[in-house]
């Protein structure tokens, strides 16, 4: 008796204890799932109340953008800090604007609207076997230049027994593709020679295929000068003839004490620059003596990243100008296609004077450079007598348009301290003095500044290369640079040839 009881005392306690050890595992999962759900509930709580916080700030960004336009015509500039750097951010720095309308890394052109390819079709003679056999080593696609080519939708008959496959060139353009402008083309000539007979190996200019994933960023550095000596139609067409090929416009100025013709136009400046939504850089340099172009570079540089979030790559072409000049795109735009890297090249321009209407003797001028960046230093290209150009004395790489000015303007500049031209009186008389209608008799009679020098006269219906290509499509906005008004046999011609 004394056994059995113990014996069913020892099961009910291990009975017991396994009923306890069962609840304690329930009990466990149970606050395991409580705890879950609790964090699921938390974590929800957490990412509705950021939702109405990103509600709230979007809100407030929209106020602030209806208030912008709103006192847009006010000048007044408002921080967009919805916007990320780099995608459309409007802000200033040293007195000037900055407008980045492009993701950092997006490019002005593109190479599939710049380029096509070509449409070809086998002759009816031609053996298949033959073509099928050439076609395995054709290459895959041929890629025309759309400017360079003439009619695009033809479709190429091909004899594969003949020569490689090439697009039809327009008249100027050279190349399989057609990209090479006349000018490329005899500057490439030129620089082969000239490297055979010098033994020099490596070439300035060294090329490759073109490719949409080896396009380069153009930036051009631009010095504006004193804005009481700045012709804005000479400003506008130079920004209109480089929109669709520049990347980055750096604009920069000296500051003269904030007058009321500077505030004009810079703000002209900045219209004409917004209404082709060009990205742009404006930089005001507090004096003169601190805006040299290594100075002004490093301040571009910087800014484009703090601001715009672009880092200049070293493959980057940097093309620095004044606002006289205004350069042939098509060259610019085949270097930012086809080449591999640029030493310092200088462009030879069209030297005209008071307008594309009359032509220095001297003809051409050296003036302008582009090159890679890693060429340069501090922003500066070292440019030496050896040299090479872009462009030769009948193919110009620009025009330079000096004294392309009013009257009054031109007589301002000789008052000024920045210029170096040599200016003779018109006589020798006690009261004599350079005044407009000298100025105006000058721009009429085509004698140069110096009074003596005789300056050629140009006609637009016989010179191949009379005025930049938007000059002359917009010949109605920008006919003060392509029409001597003070000439009055000119306007005699013109009267002649309408009545013909």
């Amino acid at each position: 008796m004394v056994k059995s009881f113990t014996g069913t005392a020892i099961v009910s306690a291990g009975n017991g204890r396994l009923g306890i050890t069962k609840k304690l595992v329930l009990w466990s999962v149970l606050i395991l799932q409580i705890g879950f759900i609790g964090c699921i509930w938390l974590l929800q709580m957490s990412y509705n109340g950021q939702e109405q916080q990103q509600q709230m700030q979007q809100s407030i960004s929209g106020s602030w953008d209806l208030d912008a336009k709103d006192w847009r015509g006010r000048r007044v500039n408002f921080v967009k800090n919805h916007k990320r750097k780099g995608g459309g951010e409007e802000a200033r720095f040293s007195g000037g604007g900055v407008h980045c309308p492009r993701h950092p890394h997006e490019n002005v052109n593109r190479y599939d609207l710049d380029f096509y390819q070509m449409k070809v079709e086998r002759l009816n003679n031609t053996n298949l076997m033959e073509a099928a056999a050439y076609e395995e080593d054709l290459e895959p696609s041929l890629w025309c230049y759309r400017q360079g080519t003439l009619n695009e939708s033809h479709v190429n008959e091909v004899d594969y027994l003949m020569a490689p496959l090439q697009c039809k060139c327009a008249s100027g353009w050279h190349g399989r593709d057609c990209g090479q402008p006349e000018i490329i083309w005899r500057a490439l000539m030129t620089l082969s020679r000239v490297s055979k007979r010098a033994g020099i190996a490596a070439s300035p200019l060294q090329l490759r295929e073109a490719s949409g994933s080896n396009l380069h960023r153009l930036y051009y550095m631009l010095e504006l000068g004193p804005w009481e000596l700045l012709n804005l139609d000479l400003l506008e067409l130079q920004l209109i003839a480089l929109i669709e090929v520049v990347d980055y416009f750096l604009i920069y100025y000296v500051n003269h004490n904030g007058s009321k013709q500077q505030e004009q136009h810079q703000h002209t400046v900045e219209a004409m620059l917004g209404r082709n939504n060009a990205s742009y850089l404006l930089y005001q340099c507090p004096t003169r003596q601190n805006c040299s172009s290594s100075v002004v570079y490093g301040q571009f540089r910087r800014q484009l990243w703090s601001l715009c979030g672009v880092q200049m790559q070293v493959k980057d072409l940097l093309l620095h100008g004044d606002s006289e000049t205004v350069y042939a795109p098509a060259s610019l735009k085949f270097l930012k296609y086809y080449a591999k890297d640029v030493l310092p090249l200088q462009f030879r321009l069209k030297f005209n004077v008071y307008g594309f209407y009359w032509q220095h003797p001297q003809r051409t001028l050296l003036h302008g450079v582009i090159s890679s960046l890693n060429h340069l230093h501090n922003g500066v290209a070292q440019i030496d007598s050896y040299s090479h150009t872009l462009g030769d004395l009948n193919h110009f790489g620009g025009w330079h348009c000096q004294l392309c000015l009013s009257p009054e303007q031109i007589v301002r500049l000789l008052q000024s301290s920045y210029h170096n031209l040599n200016v003779k009186l018109p006589n020798t008389s006690r009261n004599a003095h350079i005044d407009s209608f000298y100025i105006q008799r000058l721009i009429s009679n085509g004698l140069y500044i110096d009074g003596t020098t005789q300056l050629q006269r140009l006609r637009q219906q016989s010179e191949k290369y009379y005025a930049p290509e938007m000059a002359l499509r917009l010949s109605s906005q920008f006919g003060q640079l392509l029409v001597n008004l003070y000439d009055i046999s000119e306007e005699e011609d013109d009267v002649d040839n309408e009545m013909e």
